[in-house]
């Protein structure tokens, strides 16, 4: 088991920085997203479209998040600032390091 604190760092830089397809490759087949403003979608390919449909940053999106906490195979982090206030990303890992859940929601 790898670091998981260190794969969701990873995970969000990644994201942060337009790298979808590196993004990507740290999903499980089977991983399912769920976002409080599109719902939930499973599958590989069905996260990674719903990746590639989020608006990107460019400079409007301000956002600190808050060093990452493990809890068994979950790790979470709160970000805070612009555009929504306070937003809880929680990352469930598989056996093999894979990110198999992304829960997104708003507030702490």
């Amino acid at each position: 088991m790898g670091d998981r604190i260190a794969l969701a760092r990873q995970y969000m830089e990644l994201q942060r920085d337009n790298k979808i397809d590196e993004a990507v490759a740290m999903l499980a087949d089977d991983v399912s997203m769920t976002n409080p403003m599109t719902g939930t979608v499973t599958g590989k390919a069905a996260v990674e479209a719903a990746i590639r449909s989020q608006p990107r940053g460019d400079g409007g999106m301000q956002i600190q998040w808050s060093d990452p906490e493990l809890n068994g195979d979950t790790v979470s982090t709160v970000g805070t600032g612009l555009p929504f206030g306070p937003i809880k990303i929680a990352m469930t890992f598989n056996g093999e390091d894979k990110i198999n859940k992304i829960d997104i929601g708003l507030g702490t």
